[in-house]
């Protein structure tokens, strides 16, 4: 009976030493776990409730001063080529492309007419000498007044008058272009009939062209005469063409817009022609090329006029901070006021911001 009873003593010990064992093992394990929950729980409020931005760097740099501008380009020179007399075409001497020198021979009028009129010019002159010869003895031999010889001697001053008009027009029924070029428009044909002034043709020197821009009053101030350009065309779009500001208008179009006329040399190489499209960037300097400080317009809360930024902290809070700017062309604004050169700013995710909120930045 002794022996029986030791043995459920016996059980009971192992079971409860069992017990403890489990109980122990258990408070262990969830001692432990209670320690990575509360190591996690400290660090969940860096992560939950930080806002998601992006920021940028606040750069001290020179500001690109540079203007590009597209237009057309044009002839330096283009000059009409114009009949001076009357008369039908009997000679063209010209087609469109063709290289002309200075005086060359182009075309030729009928001087038929004319050489009619000559003829008669020359038989009134040769009258009228003859007259005065004749009165000139007759006021020598007091036969007739000094007023009636002067009258006669006027005569031979008005043929020559005239005989030198009908010569004028004989040499104008040659038409010679007027400067060395090429032509490029023929406007009649040979045998069409010319008057006086009729245009039949243009030549144009393309040894030199030139471009009309047109640029605003911000940007003409910054510009003069003689500086310097970079052009690129759409057809050597690896080639740049260098030229220079020829001529700068003295007066704006109803837009505000200043024409500036732009020269470059063409050349064999890349030959130019008039009507190809280009691109001109010129430099608009102005009294102060220094460094500045520059953030992008995006990051801008509110207006240009009360401009404020986020700023970011180094406890990953941000700060909203009013700064002063200038407005300029492009995507980005000067910073007068108000920032330092590598401050990090809010340029994406203002709208969720508070002044004090944490955030977390996201590339």
């Amino acid at each position: 009976m002794k022996q029986k009873s030791s043995k459920i003593n016996m059980k009971r010990i192992i079971t409860i030493g069992a017990i403890v064992l489990v109980a122990g093992f258990m408070a262990f394990t969830l001692y432990n776990n209670k320690k990575e929950i509360n190591k996690n729980a400290a660090a969940v409020p860096d992560e939950v409730g930080s806002v998601p931005v992006k920021v940028t760097a606040v750069t001290l740099k020179k500001m690109d001063n540079s203007i590009e501008l597209t237009g057309n380009f044009e002839a330096r020179k283009e000059v009409p080529l114009t009949a001076e007399a009357q008369g039908s075409l009997i000679q063209l001497s010209i087609k469109e492309g063709q290289k002309v020198g200075q005086g060359q021979v182009i075309a030729r009028i009928d001087p038929t007419a004319i050489q009619s009129s000559l003829a008669t010019a020359n038989a009134s002159l040769n009258k009228a000498i003859k007259d005065k010869e004749r009165y000139e003895r007759l006021v020598q031999a007091g036969a007739i007044s000094q007023k009636q010889y002067e009258d006669i001697a006027l005569n031979v001053d008005n043929a020559r008058a005239n005989l030198a008009g009908i010569q004028q027009q004989m040499k104008y029924t040659i038409i010679r272009s007027p400067m060395s070029g090429t032509v490029s428009s023929v406007l009649v044909e040979r045998g069409s009939f010319a008057t006086v002034g009729m245009k039949i043709g243009t030549v144009i020197d393309v040894s030199r062209l030139k471009m009309v821009v047109q640029v605003s009053e911000t940007d003409v101030v910054k510009i003069k005469k003689g500086q310097p350009v970079e052009i690129k065309t759409e057809v050597y779009p690896d080639h740049i063409f260098n030229g220079n500001i020829s001529l700068i208008s003295v007066q704006a179009d109803a837009g505000r817009k200043y024409d500036v006329e732009v020269e470059v040399g063409n050349n064999s190489a890349f030959p130019l022609k008039a009507g190809m499209f280009g691109t001109v960037s010129l430099e608009a300097k102005t009294a102060d090329d220094g460094e500045k400080l520059f953030i992008p317009r995006k990051a801008i809360v509110g207006s240009i006029k009360e401009a404020q930024v986020f700023v970011l902290n180094n406890d990953s809070t941000v700060t909203l901070k009013t700064i002063e700017v200038q407005n300029i062309s492009g995507d980005e604004l000067i910073v007068l006021k108000g920032l330092n050169n590598g401050d990090k700013i809010v340029v994406t995710g203002q709208i969720n911001l508070l002044s004090g909120k944490k955030v977390k930045v996201i590339e």
